[in-house]
């Protein structure tokens, strides 16, 4: 019995894990390559995407022609492909965003990437779910307001009202695209996986009787 809680608690929290990320396919049909010229360009997809931390960025693309680098910002700015964190040549590569902030991708052929060949991609801090932080700088809480003095008259005016505080900036991190707007490209990777995942679960209990 013992065993069985085990695989049963085992298998419920790696459904909850992949139902909450979800796979984007970047490019969509055209995938990882070089934007028509009256195509969207990749960054104005990944503004208009809301990502979270845990979610899959999916490159497809040609991998006798073509790569897929991780490069810090000004590598991105220059198209230099000599240097990056990492380069991917596999064709279908996966990507996990695993932390907040941004993401920079660029082709790892020089020619593409100045054919805007390239991606920046911001994740929100906090994880799927979470509150915004506050912004910094907020202003005060406004001072209270003063009590009435002992014995005043009935009818007596009421202490001026405080004045309204100044409205808080937004405190959504820089980039961060409104949630309308989410591409949905390869979401079905992840109900194949939950649905997978879950029949996997059912035969190793059943052999584990």
């Amino acid at each position: 019995m013992a065993r069985c809680f085990g695989l049963g608690l085992a298998c419920f929290v790696l459904l909850v894990a992949a139902a909450g990320a979800t796979q984007y396919k970047v490019g969509g049909d055209n995938g990882w390559s070089v934007p028509d010229a009256n195509a969207e360009s990749f960054n104005t997809w990944a503004e208009k995407t809301s990502f979270q931390i845990g979610d899959d960025l999916l490159f497809v693309y040609p991998k006798d022609k073509d790569s897929v680098l991780l490069v810090e910002p000004s590598d991105y700015n220059a198209c230099n492909t000599s240097s990056y964190d990492k380069k991917f040549t596999d064709g279908s590569t996966s990507v996990t965003l695993d932390h907040s902030g941004a993401f920079f991708f660029i082709s790892g052929v020089e020619a593409n990437c100045r054919a805007n060949e390239k991606l920046i991609v911001m994740v929100a801090a906090g994880g799927n779910g979470s509150a915004p932080a506050p912004s910094q700088g907020s202003p005060s809480s406004p001072p209270s307001t003063p009590a009435p003095s002992n014995g005043g008259a009935a009818g007596a005016q009421a202490p001026p009202s405080t004045p309204n505080a100044p409205a808080a900036k937004n405190s959504t991190a820089k980039g961060k695209p409104s949630a309308g707007g989410n591409d949905k490209n390869g979401a079905g990777h992840i109900v194949a996986g939950v649905v997978a995942s879950l029949v996997g679960c059912i035969v190793y209990a059943t052999l584990a009787f």
